[in-house]
């Protein structure tokens, strides 16, 4: 039997002017219910029945039962990584482009809201990635990301130099434009776009993908879910360089720090209306089968 949802939270993109009519909307729909509403602060300037709490988002999620997130993928992003620690389930509706992660149309928003509260829903678990820089063999950040961590260069056109271990094993030496380590939500982002494979949400693997890599023997890497990945950045190296995590947390790395990369341990969860299925969904949006 699916888990019922009583408390709702609405996070949104409040700088979209898309984004207050589609909350009046589901506000109408969750009044009709009798479902206690929490607004996030971002978007408790609008216009809302006296009824909702406006609450921070780490609050909100503590407390509701389910979070819809109205926006694009990044938007899902910066909210699955600030409320991992609640493990609240997500449903997202989509006012951005392809929307890998919040498949939820607008104007079918209402309809499926109501299917998911009356338990015609998919919980799908979707891994995520423990991030670690150290510095001088000393923690100095620790961040979560949904998608991926990227190591590049910064503001240049330059080759940066470093070493990846997997597991502890020296797997070599490596120049280029970056890495990307990428979770199989990930596959479908920046990996995708560095000639990385797509990856099934439900496989426990992770995704290596060299970014420009100026050797045709690096190749992107497929590896178990269950390994410890750690990049140190040469010494030598001449190029600035930073970590980024999903896109959004960017990090300074700075000649000999490392970056340590594994799984953690609990899943976000993610809610799709009934039916949805991953590969019909990529078939959809990258038009795969469509005549030029």
């Amino acid at each position: 039997m699916q888990p019922s949802f009583s408390t709702i939270g609405l996070v949104g993109k409040s700088a979209d002017s898309r984004t207050a009519p589609l909350v009046a909307t589901l506000l109408d729909v969750l009044h009709q219910r009798g479902a206690r509403v929490l607004l996030e602060t971002g978007i408790g300037q609008y216009e809302h029945p006296s009824g909702c709490d406006v609450a921070p988002l780490e609050q909100l999620a503590a407390e509701s039962d389910l979070v819809v997130v109205i926006g694009g993928d990044g938007t899902l992003l910066a909210t699955a990584r600030a409320t991992a620690t609640q493990n609240t389930p997500m449903l997202g509706i989509n006012l951005g482009r392809l929307g890998f992660l919040v498949d939820v149309l607008p104007d079918r928003a209402a309809a499926e809201l109501n299917a998911v509260l009356d338990g015609a829903y998919e919980l799908e678990p979707r891994a995520m990635l423990e991030t670690t820089l150290l510095r001088d063999g000393a923690p100095i950040h620790r961040g979560l990301a949904l998608n991926d961590a990227v190591l590049r260069v910064q503001s240049m056109v330059r080759v940066i130099e470093f070493d990846t271990f997997i597991d502890g094993l020296d797997v070599g030496r490596l120049r280029a434009d970056g890495l990307i380590i990428a979770t199989p939500t990930g596959s479908t982002a920046y990996s995708l776009s560095a000639g990385g494979p797509i990856l099934t949400p439900n496989l426990e693997a992770m995704i290596i993908v060299p970014i420009c890599p100026h050797s045709l023997n690096h190749r992107p890497l497929v590896v178990s879910g269950d390994s410890v990945i750690e990049v140190k950045l040469s010494s030598g190296s001449r190029s600035p360089a930073h970590v980024a995590l999903d896109g959004q947390d960017n990090l300074d790395f700075a000649p000999g720090d490392v970056l340590r990369v594994q799984r953690r341990p609990e899943p976000m969860k993610l809610v799709h209306p009934r039916n949805h299925h991953f590969l019909r969904m990529l078939r959809s949006k990258l038009r795969w089968g469509e005549h030029p």
